[in-house]
């Protein structure tokens, strides 16, 4: 398990929509862990620390933490004791669709949040964030939020009708498994015709979906076509992704003691337009 070294960074309050007769907390920080593998330091403690080369992830964790402190503050919960500090943690993950080098190993990630509010606070999960926090005794909030390109993916499958996607948090494929993936997808011939399935059941649905909905264009030529695709599926869901984000940090906030689960982007219609996040075509 990845050993974090946990650092405490000051996030000030910026929706002023939110803090107008809110009175403010001394010193009103929450800590933050933003995991940024392969883009500079593994950890920074900052969003205008991550790298220029994610702008989208940059944009969505800024977010994300401005909504939790300002949500915060609208209900005067101030993490400004010491053991407010010490309980309170937010972890942010950035997945991109290909991001493991073993396939039975997960991602490197925070362990799940095994706490249960007492105090009119929240435990929310769902395949794009777990959340929980206290009013009282002691205020306090611990999240993971993951920036997963695969779920965006998963999630545009589902809002286009295809049936067998996984219900829960959508892993990132091995390298070798999106390999596979491609070259099933052009020559599902290749691994003889004693092994040779149809390749709908031995592509991941989300991942046959991405496939289908790239240019179509010769073997050689299909990498850059899918992860065109990709990227244009990143642009158009970004805004949709992080709405959803704060809509769930919303729906806790205001659920007075409940605990909510999300387990496929269909059980989150009361929460976003589905229609507004749904991407009609990859490719331009």
């Amino acid at each position: 398990m990845l050993r974090f070294v946990l650092l405490m960074a000051g996030v000030m309050v910026a929706g002023a929509s939110m803090a107008e007769d809110v009175s403010q907390c001394p010193a009103n920080t929450v800590p933050l862990q933003i995991m940024t593998k392969g883009y500079g330091p593994d950890i920074t403690f900052s969003p205008d620390k991550i790298s220029k080369s994610l702008p989208r992830y940059r944009t969505f964790v800024t977010a994300v933490t401005e909504r939790i402190v300002a949500r915060l503050a609208k209900d005067k919960l101030c993490l400004d004791s010491a053991e407010s500090k010490e309980r309170s943690l937010l972890h942010f993950e950035n997945w991109p669709l290909t991001d493991r080098q073993d396939a039975d190993r997960q991602p490197a990630s925070m362990p799940p949040l095994e706490v249960h509010p007492t105090g009119g606070g929240c435990r929310l999960t769902s395949p794009w964030m777990d959340l929980a926090f206290e009013r009282k005794p002691v205020p306090w909030i611990r999240g993971i939020v993951r920036w997963n390109e695969r779920q965006l993916l998963a999630d545009q499958a589902v809002l286009d009708g295809v049936k067998n996607i996984p219900p829960g948090m959508a892993i990132p494929l091995t390298n070798g498994e999106f390999g596979e993936a491609l070259w099933v997808y052009k020559d599902p011939e290749h691994l003889g015709k004693q092994e040779a399935k149809p390749r709908e059941e031995r592509i991941p649905p989300d991942i046959l979906w991405l496939f289908r909905h790239s240019w179509q264009v010769e073997y050689g030529q299909f990498l850059k076509s899918v992860l065109a695709a990709m990227s244009n599926a990143t642009a158009k869901g970004a805004d949709s992704y992080t709405k959803l984000a704060i809509a769930l940090i919303d729906r806790c906030f205001d659920a007075d003691g409940a605990t909510l689960q999300y387990h496929s982007i269909l059980d989150a219609a009361d929460l976003i337009q589905l229609e507004r996040y749904k991407i009609d075509t990859l490719t331009y």
